[in-house]
C-alpha cells in the first residue's frame, strides 16, 4: 500500500468553518441520488447527515464546511467525481495505547471504506451529531470510542493530534490523535465484545517492540503506520 500525503500537526489544531458546500450540477446531483439509493438498498441504516469536508489544512488550522454525507459517499464510490465534487471529508482516528502496547482493529468486510484492513482504533467521519456548527475533534473522537469500543471518557485520555493523512483516491483525510487508557488489552477486548458496534471484526495488540515490524505490514492503513512511526520517534 502506497504512502498517503501526510502533514504533521500541532498538538491541538483549530477547525474553522468557511461557508456552505457549492451547488451541484444536474448531472452530478443525479449521480448522488443514484448512488445513495443503491447504498441505502444495501444498508438501510445509512443516514444522510452532515459531515465536515476540508478546504485547507495547515499544522495549526483546518478550514472547511459541512456537507451531506451522500455527496461524500458518492465520491468514495466513484473517485473520478472528485474533479466535480472536490470533497476532502474529514475523519478522526487514534492510536490507542494500553499498558501492553497499541490496539489495532480489523475493519469489517462489510465496511464501505477500507474493508478488511487493520487500523488504529477508533475511526469515523467528523459529523454534526446534534445539529451543531462548531467542530470539537477530541469530542468527536470520544464519541467514536464509545460507539465502536464501548469505551467511555472515564477510562480514556485523548492526547495530542499527530498527523493528517489523505487517501490519494477518495481524498478522505484522517486526523490522528494519540490516546491512552489504563485498561488492559484483555479488558478492552471484553468491553468491545460486550458494548462495541460491528465496525471491527477483531482487535489486535501490538507491543512497543513490534511497532517497526507492524508498520511494514501491507494490511495496516498508512495513517496507522504514520502514527506508529511518530510514537517511536
Amino acid at each position: 500500500m502506497s504512502d498517503w500525503p501526510t502533514i504533521h500537526l500541532a498538538p491541538a489544531p483549530r477547525v474553522v468553518l468557511t461557508g456552505e458546500p457549492p451547488p451541484l450540477s444536474d448531472a452530478i446531483a443525479a449521480r448522488v441520488r443514484s448512488q445513495w439509493l443503491s447504498a441505502t438498498a444495501e444498508r438501510p441504516e445509512l443516514y444522510d447527515g452532515r459531515i465536515f469536508t476540508a478546504t485547507d489544512i495547515t499544522p495549526e488550522t483546518i478550514t472547511g464546511f459541512w456537507c451531506p454525507y451522500s455527496r461524500a459517499m458518492t465520491q468514495m464510490r466513484e473517485p473520478t467525481l472528485y474533479a466535480e465534487l472536490a470533497l476532502r471529508p474529514l475523519a478522526v482516528t487514534a492510536l490507542l495505547l494500553c499498558p501492553e502496547g497499541a490496539v489495532l482493529g480489523r475493519r469489517s468486510n462489510r465496511a464501505i471504506y477500507q474493508p478488511g484492513l487493520w487500523q488504529g482504533v477508533p475511526a469515523g467521519s467528523v459529523e454534526s451529531r446534534s445539529g451543531e456548527s462548531n467542530v470539537d475533534l477530541p469530542e468527536q473522537l470520544r464519541a467514536e470510542f464509545l460507539e465502536e469500543l464501548g469505551l467511555d471518557a472515564r477510562a480514556l485520555t485523548i492526547g495530542r493530534a499527530r498527523v493528517a493523512c489523505e487517501h490519494p483516491d477518495t481524498h478522505i483525510i484522517d486526523i490522528a490523535f494519540e490516546a491512552h487508557t489504563t485498561l488492559s488489552f484483555s479488558d478492552l477486548e471484553a468491553l468491545w465484545r460486550q458494548r462495541g458496534n460491528e465496525e471491527y471484526e477483531a482487535l489486535r495488540l501490538v507491543p512497543p517492540g513490534a511497532f517497526t515490524e507492524v508498520a511494514q505490514d501491507e494490511t495496516v492503513l498508512p495513517t496507522t503506520v504514520a502514527m506508529l512511526h511518530a510514537l517511536r520517534s
